[in-house]
């Protein structure tokens, strides 16, 4: 008994228009429904999408210069609450571990000496701080012409900020532009509460 041959179908005389329309078909129902999906949720939030391009950062960037602190205080608490990766980030620059006690610490610390910002977790270097021990005293030989009653008193932080030459620190006779007199490493602010 001889095999079989098998049997040859010539499928190339064969229209696939129509199963092209199906897919087709499928495809555009399923891109509608996204858009549908999308205006949806765009309505509800009552948001126009923005494109996100060299404009829109700008913007943002000036955006963010300009909002209150607190507005994006609870916007940063929000992504990171909603998105693993950035509350991961924020983590990274915001939190470090002390170098003697390895206990978990805020990274950004303000030197109580200098009011300079500074990294915790960084290594220190004995003339990282310069600072001014002394008060900042009114020179008033400086403001030769100044009548307290006509233009106020000497003392303020505009006249501090506009004539910084008529002041001068307590501990070194310099003017108020010198750099500290006394240099060290930045000292954190104390957080301990103190007994009454």
């Amino acid at each position: 008994m001889k095999a079989a041959e098998p049997e040859v179908i010539d499928l190339t005389t064969m229209s696939d228009s129509s199963e092209d329309e199906e897919d087709d078909d499928d495809e555009e129902e399923e891109e509608d429904q996204l858009e549908n999906e999308i205006e949806e949720v765009d309505e509800q939030d009552g948001e126009v999408q923005v494109p996100v391009d060299a404009a829109s950062r700008a913007l943002l960037h000036a955006a963010i210069a300009a909002v209150r602190e607190e507005r994006l205080r609870q916007i940063v608490l929000n992504l990171a609450e909603n998105f693993p990766i950035v509350e991961g980030t924020l983590i990274r620059e915001l939190v470090t571990l002390k170098r003697r006690t390895q206990e978990m610490v805020p990274r950004w610390e303000t030197c109580s000496n200098c009011e300079e910002e500074f990294d915790i977790g960084a290594e220190r270097n004995p003339d990282e701080c310069s600072f001014h021990p002394g008060e900042l005293e009114v020179n008033e030989e400086e403001f030769a012409d100044w009548d307290e009653a006509c233009h106020g008193p000497m003392d303020t932080s505009a006249n501090r900020r506009d004539y910084p030459e008529n002041f001068t620190w307590s501990c070194c006779e310099e003017i108020n532009t010198v750099e500290g007199c006394v240099r060290g490493m930045h000292q954190a602010t104390s957080r301990k509460r103190r007994r009454m």
